[in-house]
């Protein structure tokens, strides 16, 4: 949902036709920032994408360890498997988290630059 709002954001000032060079400037601004919160939000997906990934791995490694009667690899495995888990929670949140403040920041740089064009506007 965030990278759709992103997207738009990114797309109405991609678009506005700016003539000043306030208004395109403005209108740069709101699709960089666009850009950039699309990044941090892929790069933070990613990393929790390899967090999860791992507690999985260790997730299985445990349930080898359990059928093969090694209790102490299998709890030990289990353990890692949670603690990977938590950090993939933790980093689901942090890439919401990131995607949200990406979305403000693009909003309010879209924002500015509907504003300026019409200033720009209003004044031809």
């Amino acid at each position: 949902m965030q990278f759709k709002q992103i997207a738009i954001a990114a797309l109405l000032a991609a678009t506005l036709g700016a003539c000043s060079d306030n208004a395109q400037q403005a209108a740069a601004d709101a699709a960089a920032k666009a850009k950039a919160a699309a990044e941090a939000t892929k790069a933070s997906a990613q990393a929790t994408a390899q967090q999860a990934q791992q507690a999985a791995t260790q997730a299985q490694e445990a349930a080898t360890a359990a059928k093969t009667g090694d209790m102490n690899a299998a709890a030990a495995s289990a353990q890692q498997a949670s603690q990977s888990g938590q950090a993939a929670a933790a980093g689901a949140q942090q890439t919401a988290d990131t995607a949200k403040q990406g979305a403000a920041e693009v909003k309010e740089a879209a924002d500015k630059a509907a504003d300026a064009a019409k200033k720009d506007a209003g004044g031809h």
